[in-house]
């Protein structure tokens, strides 16, 4: 039953996981891709995407980022989607009205229905993109866009990570041009996470990115064109403005000293004819100085539209159009995926180790049972029944503990176990019900096992009963002979022995089979124990490693080197002026990406390209792989992160290929390859960055310590940089190191339940297996009673047998788990971690522990039924 809990609780579990978000995705219509630009879509941007040949369906949307008014949360603010994603109401109704909004369900416990909500703009010289900035929550909301509780995603607002999202109606929006487009696409087959379904979609969207950048390109030449014609007419309208104001300005100063003399002149006469005459051109010239301050005003606008279309001009690089795949634009649609995998993972290997030290219990009790009717199937044989009718008993038996095994198992493990464990992965998600189904081919598999391990074992045992004659067979079965052992040869420690010791040497020898089950079965059980904690010690380093001995910056901030100098200027100063910031260090930072042959998963990456490579050990340390040394730049490669080259199956002095955002390919050789436990990275100095990329390295980031690396103090840092117009985004160590820890949480927490069935499973090998030894034993502890062994004795001259094969079978689970904990951790961690190598001396010695400590309760059980023997019952003759 135990064996069947584990197999099929554990197998179903990550299908059913699928199966639950499935049809989640099926009835929102979740998008198959979806496409972000920084530039609005106008009319002809929508009417070539609609016709894209792969394209079955396009939403098109808007989506704007916002501060909550007097905090630094971010709220990522989204049109109503009324086909494609479509949200899920937990309560009010939808928008009806530009003033009313929906937020996200997490948010009900900080605001109510009816209440107001204001926003403010994300940077500081920004105006809001909505008509409004207050708005009346009329409703509560979950988006399959949105599927993390703890990380709902990134942005360039607020310390860069949104707080909740939001849905208003489409005209609350200032722009009548929309900045995102949900698409479903044509020709794909399979469900959600099927590797059918994501490699089709992967591939579609890499051929649709090329198609998007040749696009835009073109855009982006339109907009070029436009920008110099206007900043060409801009500029010589006010070159001409500025000659004609200034010819304006002189001819009206040179009036006024004239009308100044004539005026002084006129007061020394007296001439009130001439006074009145001279004050009314006065007002004249005031009159046309007011006139030309607005024409100077006029100028300085113009003046102000030409440099912001020439820093228009200047940013129309970084101008994109990009396609992503659920996997990219929704970091919960990827994390459940790959929680789910972790689960197949561990059901893949876990229920062979249960079921093999199950097979070994229930193969040794289906065995004694049939020794113990030995006398029962003599006299039914002697009474005339045939071997079949006899054997009948023990099929049907066994078919039924068979058959309520596998029944009791598969229910628990289809119904218990896999809601224990969704609620465990789940904590951090908002899919609040998981979908059970039967899986008849877990149970089949099950119960074939089950039925091999007793019917077989009984009928194998039966059938060798039977060929004895029935008058052999009604008497019991002769003990087995003992043998000299190779200890006795070993005449000086053979004499020092006891009586006691000498007669359990023989002893566990004298019965082979149930020596090696037992030994297997603490074996596997103890081996069971120390992969479990392993696990959780193995992942518990990760966070010790990377971000205490590998990462020691607290964030990198990013900015936009192609903004107007005042700008950079600023938000530059922010950072090196800061009475927060410890220490700061230049450099390039970029996100890429890898793809792996045959694989439809993006390796997200970070690039950096330090301003001093000598530096750089203060942030972040480098060192190999193998050897542990410190790493050094080459100008002939770059350094990549372990766990990167392990999934690219790169080696020193490899290529492998990095795509920008645009899907822009660029080859790099790998020179050197670091201990990195989370995240994967990719380090060069600057002359290797110009020849791979073949333009000049240019400053956009700081990789800072904070003097308080508190999370307020980090928040609040992150917050002021991202008011800055220049700033981009904030990328804390933090955010990665709570993700990697709910990760390791959610792991724990499983683990708890495998530890306890091995812990169960340990509990009953030692029961059976000794209860066994001392059922078949029991007229030789009644000799030993009569020939006047105390109570103590009899008890240890069983349970003497059971120390040393408890013993030999946690030593071999030592070697055993080790191994075993190895094969696990090779395919359990997310693909953006990696454990740290070995297990720790506790882990050993809480395994170890456990055991003896089973050990030692099946000692008291079993030192009841030895005390309680009869011996007048036991040694009656049966003859």
């Amino acid at each position: 039953m135990l064996g069947v809990f584990v197999l099929v609780g554990l197998n179903v579990t990550g299908p059913n996981m699928r199966q639950t978000a499935q049809q989640t995705y099926h009835k929102v219509k979740l998008a198959d891709a979806k496409i972000t630009t920084t530039l609005p879509l106008d009319q002809a941007d929508r009417r070539y995407l609609s016709k894209l040949a792969t394209v079955k369906q396009i939403a098109f949307g808007y989506s704007t980022d916002v501060l909550i008014k007097g905090t630094n949360q971010a709220i990522r603010v989204d049109s109503m989607p009324a086909t494609l994603s479509k949200i899920v109401l937990t309560s009010g109704h939808k928008p009806q009205n530009s003033h009313e909004i929906v937020l996200s369900d997490q948010q009900r416990g900080l605001y109510r229905l009816n209440q107001m909500i204001t926003f403010q703009a994300a940077k500081s010289v920004q105006h809001l993109t909505l008509k409004r900035s207050r708005f009346k929550v009329v409703g509560f909301a979950m988006s399959a866009e949105y599927l993390k509780k703890d990380n709902v995603g990134n942005t360039q607002a607020g310390n860069g990570s949104l707080g909740g999202f939001a849905f208003v109606d489409q005209q609350a929006f200032t722009s009548s041009k929309p900045n995102v487009a949900r698409v479903t696409l044509k020709g794909l087959s399979g469900a959600a996470y099927s590797v059918q379904y994501e490699q089709q979609v992967a591939n579609k969207v890499e051929t649709l990115q090329d198609k998007l950048n040749h696009y835009n390109k073109h855009r982006i030449s339109v907009l070029r064109q436009q920008l110099d014609t206007q900043i060409a007419v801009g500029t010589s309208d006010l070159s001409a403005n500025t000659i004609s104001l200034k010819s304006a300005s002189d001819k009206l100063k040179a009036a006024q000293t004239s009308l100044t003399r004539q005026l002084a002149a006129t007061r020394q006469t007296g001439n009130a004819v001439a006074s009145n005459l001279l004050a009314s051109q006065q007002k004249q010239l005031e009159q046309q100085r007011t006139s030309l301050n607005t024409k100077q005003a006029e100028l300085k606008q113009a003046q102000a539209k030409i440099t912001s279309a020439k820093a228009q001009r200047t940013q129309l690089a970084d101008v994109g159009l990009t396609i992503q795949t659920r996997n990219d634009y929704n970091d919960g649609y990827n994390n459940y995926g790959e929680d789910a995998q972790r689960i197949d993972a561990l059901g893949k290997a876990f229920p062979v180790f249960f079921f093999l030290i199950a097979i070994l219990v229930s193969y040794t009790t289906m065995r004694r049972m049939v020794e113990e009717k030995r006398i029962e199937m003599g006299t039914l044989r002697a009474l005339g029944y045939g071997k079949r009718a006899v054997m009948r008993e023990f099929l049907v038996y066994s078919s039924l503990t068979a058959l309520t095994g596998t029944v009791i198992g598969s229910l628990l493990g289809l119904v218990v176990l896999p809601q224990v464990i969704f609620r465990v992965y789940t904590a951090n998600f908002t899919f609040t019900h998981l979908q059970l189904a039967l899986h008849p081919e877990y149970i089949a598999v099950s119960l074939v096992i089950t039925f091999l391990s007793t019917v077989l074992a009984s009928w194998l045992a039966a059938r060798q009963a039977l060929k004895t004659i029935p008058a052999q067979l009604m008497l019991p079965k002769p003990p087995a002979k003992g043998s000299r052992i190779l200890l006795e040869r070993l005449t000086l420690i053979w004499r020092r022995l006891s009586f006691s010791h000498k007669v359990t040497a023989r002893n566990l020898f004298r019965y082979k089979g149930r020596m090696l089950m037992t030994i297997i079965g603490v074996a596997g059980a103890t081996a069971l124990m120390i992969t479990g904690f392993g696990i959780r010690d193995s992942l518990n380093t990760i966070v010790t490693r990377q971000f205490e001995q590998i990462s020691r910056y607290d964030l990198i901030t990013v900015y936009n080197p192609k903004a107007t100098t005042h700008n950079v200027t600023r938000v530059k100063d922010a950072v090196t002026d800061s009475t927060q910031v410890k220490a700061a260090t230049g450099l390039y930072f970029a996100n890429v990406y890898a793809t792996r042959p045959q694989d439809y998963a993006r390796e997200q990456i970070a690039l950096i390209v330090p301003n001093r490579t000598n530096s750089l050990a203060r942030y972040i340390k480098l060192r190999d792989s193998q050897t542990g040394k410190q790493l050094h730049f080459s100008d002939k490669g770059a350094i990549v992160s372990e766990k990167l080259a392990k999934l690219q199956q790169a080696a020193v002095g490899d290529h492998i290929t990095l795509h920008d955002s645009d899907g822009t390919a660029h080859r790099i050789k790998i020179t050197g390859i670091t201990q990195m436990y989370a995240g994967h990275y990719v380090l060069m100095n600057q002359h290797y960055y110009q020849q791979v990329y073949g333009q000049t390295m240019t400053n956009n980031a700081y990789l800072i310590k904070l003097k308080q690396a508190s999370k307020t103090n980090t928040n609040r840092f992150a917050a002021m940089f991202n008011r800055h117009s220049a700033a981009v985004q904030t990328v804390q160590s933090r955010s990665m190191k709570t993700t990697i820890t709910n990760i390791l949480n959610n792991l724990n927490n499983l683990i708890i339940v495998l530890v306890l069935s091995a812990s169960l499973l340990s509990l009953v090998v030692l029961y059976t297996l000794t209860n066994i030894n001392v059922s078949e034993r029991i007229r030789e502890l009644a000799t030993l009673k009569v020939l006047g062994f105390y109570p103590r004795e009899v008890l240890m001259y069983i349970y003497r047998e059971t120390t040393i094969l408890t013993a030999t079978g946690i030593i071999v689970g030592l070697g055993v788990g080790y191994s075993f904990h190895a094969y696990i951790m090779a395919l359990l961690p997310p693909a953006t971690a990696m454990v740290a190598p070995g297990l720790s001396w506790l882990n050993d010695l809480i395994s170890i522990t456990m055991t003896v400590i089973f050990s030692l309760i099946v000692m008291m059980m079993m030192n009841r039924k030895i005390q309680d023997v009869d011996m007048l019952g036991a040694l009656k003759s049966v003859d």
